[in-house]
C-alpha cells in the first residue's frame, strides 16, 4: 500500500518520524548534549540504512517506511517513562545518587509492544 506512494512522501514521513522523535524526546529529557546527539545519531542511521538498502538491492520505500515506523513505535513506546527521565535529570543535576530509580517492568513491556506493534503495522502497509 505504502510503496505505492511516490517516495518523495516516503522521504516526507521518515524526515516528519524524525523531527518528531526528536522534539518530543528532547522535551521529555531537556538535555542539551541529548537534544544535539539524538537527531544526529537517528539521522546517520538513516542514512546507514539507505546505504545498506542501496548496496543490497532492497527496496528503498519498504525501508523508509519502516525507519518511520520504528521512529513512531519509539516515541510512543517512551510515552510513560517521560516524569521519570525529568526526575532523573533534576536528581541528577543536584548530585543525588540516580541508581535507586528505574522503570518500571510494565513501561519496559509497554515499550516493546509499542515498537514491535508500529513495526508490524508499517510491515503491512508495504505490502
Amino acid at each position: 500500500m505504502l510503496t505505492s506512494v511516490p517516495i518523495g512522501w516516503l522521504w516526507l514521513l521518515a524526515a516528519a518520524a524524525t523531527v518528531l522523535s526528536s522534539c518530543v524526546l528532547g522535551s521529555w529529557i531537556p538535555l542539551r548534549k541529548f537534544r544535539i546527539a539524538y537527531p544526529v545519531i537517528m539521522v546517520t542511521g538513516g542514512a546507514v540504512l539507505v546505504l545498506v538498502c542501496r548496496v543490497k538491492g532492497i527496496d528503498l520505500t519498504g525501508a523508509l517506511v519502516m525507519y518511520a515506523c520504528a521512529h513512531i513505535g519509539l516515541t510512543l513506546g517512551l510515552l510513560p517513562q517521560r516524569r521519570m527521565f525529568r526526575e532523573v535529570l533534576e536528581r541528577w543535576r543536584r548530585g543525588e545518587p540516580t541508581d535507586h530509580l528505574k522503570a518500571p517492568r510494565r513501561h519496559h513491556v509497554f515499550l516493546a509492544v509499542c515498537v514491535v506493534g508500529v513495526s508490524l503495522a508499517g510491515f503491512a502497509l508495504t505490502r
